[in-house]
C-alpha cells in the first residue's frame, strides 16, 4: 500500500538500510524523502517532489550506458593523415540497446526487486491509480533514486560508475543483446564484394570504397608476379584495410572479407585475426604486413 503521509524515520531508516545494501552508497533522509516523493502529494500539501532528481538520474543513466557501448564498440582507426576514433555497428543499432538498457521495463524490475515502492508518497489521484504497479512510475523512481545520489555525491563520476555498475548490469545486457540479433551473413571470400553491397543497400552500413593501383604503379614481385592492391573504406565503421594480391579480383575479394570480419568481429579464416590495415593474399591464405618483395 502506497503512502499518503509523510516517511516515519524508521521506514527512512529501512529505505537507507535498502539503498545503501543495493548500491553501496548511504544516502541522507531528506534526500530519501525527496526521492520518494510525487509531484501529486508535493502540489497539494508543499515540499518538492522527486521530478528534478529523475531528471538527474535519466542523465546519468544515459551517460553510463553510452560510456559503456562505446567502450565495447568503440576503436581507433588510422587514416593517411592521422588517427580517428570510431565504432563497429551502426548508430541506429546502439539507440536500440540503449533504449533496451534504460527502459521503463528493466528499471521497474530494479525497483521491483528492491521491494520499495509502497513507500512512495503520493496524492491521493495516484493512490487511487494506484501508481506503484505502473512501470514508468517505478522507473521514474530508480531515477529519483540515482539523482539523489549524485547531488549528495556532487556528481563525483567514480562514485556514479560503481552505483551504475552495481544495479544496471550493463555489460551482461550488452552480450545478450549480440546473441540475440547476431546478424552475421552467411560470408566468405567468395561472396564478400557481394554481401557488402547488398548490406549498403539495407542500410546497414556505409557503401564500402574501393581504390586500386596495379603493375603499371606497383610493379612485379621477383618472380615476374604482377602486384594488385585494394584498398577499401567503410568510413563510418572505422574501416580501412588494403589487400596486395597477384590479381585485381583477389585483392577486392579478400579486403571485402577483412571488412566484413571487422564489421562483426569474428576471425577470419586465412591467417591471424590481427587488426591490422595491410594485408597479402598469396593465392592459398592471407598474410599480414606482407614482405616487402610479396
Amino acid at each position: 500500500m502506497i503512502s499518503k503521509k509523510p516517511l516515519l524515520a524508521r521506514e527512512l531508516t529501512k529505505l537507507s538500510d535498502i539503498i545503501f545494501e543495493k548500491t553501496g552508497f548511504r544516502l541522507k533522509d531528506y534526500l530519501i524523502a525527496q526521492a520518494f516523493t510525487r509531484s501529486s502529494y508535493s502540489k497539494r500539501f508543499g515540499g518538492g517532489s522527486n521530478e528534478n532528481l529523475e531528471y538527474i538520474g535519466d542523465t546519468v543513466f544515459g551517460y553510463h550506458v553510452v560510456k559503456k557501448l562505446y567502450d565495447y564498440y568503440g576503436t581507433i582507426q588510422p587514416n593517411d593523415v592521422w588517427y580517428y576514433y570510431s565504432f563497429r555497428g551502426h548508430e541506429k543499432d546502439f539507440t536500440v540497446l540503449k533504449s533496451r538498457i534504460v527502459s521503463n521495463e528493466s528499471l521497474a524490475a530494479i525497483i521491483r526487486e528492491w521491494d520499495v515502492a509502497r513507500y512512495l508518497l503520493v496524492g491521493p489521484g495516484d493512490a487511487e491509480n494506484e501508481v506503484d504497479k505502473q512501470e514508468k512510475i517505478l522507473a521514474d523512481l530508480l531515477e529519483a533514486i540515482i539523482g539523489a545520489i549524485a547531488v549528495q555525491a556532487k556528481w563525483d563520476q567514480a562514485i556514479l560508475e560503481q552505483v551504475v555498475a552495481k544495479i544496471l548490469p550493463i555489460e551482461d545486457m550488452i552480450m545478450q543483446y549480440e546473441k540475440e540479433n547476431d546478424r552475421r551473413p552467411a560470408f566468405s571470400a567468395d561472396n564478400a564484394v557481394t554481401t557488402l553491397k547488398e548490406m549498403a543497400e539495407r542500410e546497414e552500413c556505409e557503401p564500402p570504397q574501393y581504390t586500386f593501383a596495379g603493375p603499371d604503379r606497383l610493379g612485379r614481385t621477383p618472380n615476374g608476379d604482377p602486384r594488385w592492391a585494394c584498398r577499401v573504406v567503410i568510413p563510418c565503421s572505422g574501416i580501412i584495410h588494403t589487400v596486395f594480391a597477384h590479381s585485381k579480383k583477389d585483392a577486392k575479394k579478400y579486403a571485402a572479407y577483412l571488412a566484413l570480419c571487422f564489421l562483426y568481429n569474428v576471425p577470419n579464416e586465412y591467417g591471424p585475426n590481427k587488426r591490422l590495415p595491410i594485408w597479402g593474399f598469396d593465392g592459398e591464405k592471407l598474410l599480414p604486413n606482407p614482405p616487402c618483395d610479396f
